[in-house]
């Protein structure tokens, strides 16, 4: 996942994190950025892919937060990767989607 210009250096952060068989996470990879282009992206994936010294080791999902210039990164090195949108995004979303369809009941 990316945050943007939210640390004290005000620049672009890219995390890498993983899951165990027992559920833990655990950073893979950290970086800043100058800025968020497709290039910074697939630059610091292909350095975390070739941590890997087989490619069937590699996960075949990855789960983002709907960062397009992300996307196309991982689309451009891993092309046959499944990409999930992360569970707290889309209901981030779908609240604020449905908030002007819903009427709260006036007190």
């Amino acid at each position: 996942y990316t945050t943007y210009k939210t640390n004290k250096y005000h620049l672009p952060l890219l995390k890498i994190v993983s899951i165990t068989s027992t559920n833990m996470t655990f950073v893979v990879a950290s970086t800043y950025f100058n800025s968020e282009r497709t290039n910074n992206f697939e630059w610091a994936l292909s350095k975390m892919k070739g941590l890997f010294v087989k490619d069937d080791v590699l996960s075949q999902l990855i789960v983002t937060d709907m960062d397009l210039v992300l996307m196309n990164a991982f689309e451009t090195l891993f092309p046959s990767l499944t990409n999930l949108l992360c569970l707290f995004y889309i209901t981030k979303n779908v609240n604020a989607k449905c908030k002007i369809h819903v009427y709260k009941d006036e007190e």
